[in-house]
């Protein structure tokens, strides 16, 4: 008896851009001898690797927050955040602002480019669990 075999059904084939052969590795070699913009995504991406201060920029583009507010919120002292918020602002990843006699932090979405926090799915989905813990009375 002859066997039906079913293959899976491709995709369609993309139409590509008419490029030069190279171009694309020429764009990609020149923009990584930027060796300041390389070391600034390292140093953005090694200070957001800490769960800390990844719960305060999540926290951040929920709400515009002072120091005291964050730290009720992650359960830590106003010192432990104020350090972690001076890491974030010397990256430029958080803006802060007066209001009166108290500093406002936000996050600087531009800093993130695709993968703000607002926007991300990853962030949504490994943070919302943490945060809703946390807020909880």
């Amino acid at each position: 008896m002859p066997r039906s075999t079913v293959r899976p059904r491709r995709a369609p084939a993309r139409p590509r851009r008419a490029v030069r052969p190279g171009a694309a590795a020429d764009r990609v070699r020149q923009a990584l001898e930027d060796n300041d913009q390389v070391d600034r995504l390292s140093r953005m991406f090694r200070a957001l690797g800490d769960p800390t201060r990844s719960r305060v920029v999540y926290a951040l583009s929920i709400e515009e927050l002072c120091v005291s507010e964050l730290a009720e919120v992650l359960g830590s002292s106003m010192s432990a955040v104020s350090h972690q918020l001076r890491i974030l602002r010397d990256l430029e990843i958080v803006h802060v602002r007066r209001d009166g006699k108290s500093q406002r932090y936000a996050l600087n979405e531009q800093a993130f480019g695709f993968c703000s926090p607002r926007t991300c799915h990853a962030w949504k989905q490994t943070l919302t669990p943490t945060l809703t813990t946390l807020s909880r009375p």
